[in-house]
């Protein structure tokens, strides 16, 4: 399983409703970076271990194969 590293959180505006939202950017081990909308994050966030996601960023592309990935730092 791969892991992503969280980098910042910045703000953007939403393009349906000019609302502003804040996501968080992560650094993924293979070298990319990617943005999930911070509210999803606190969601899916348990209160103790690890916090696990639907990896964006995998080489495996078989719908079959679940592939996740942990967020470190959040």
């Amino acid at each position: 399983m791969d892991t992503a590293k969280f980098v910042t959180e910045i703000k953007v505006k939403d393009p349906d409703t000019n609302a502003p939202v804040e996501i968080s950017l992560f650094k993924h081990e293979n070298g990319g970076m990617f943005a999930v909308d911070s509210s999803y994050i606190v969601q899916v966030l348990p209160e103790e271990g690890d916090c696990w996601i639907p990896d964006p960023l995998s080489s495996e592309h078989n719908i079959e194969t679940k592939c996740m990935v942990n967020l470190t730092g959040v």
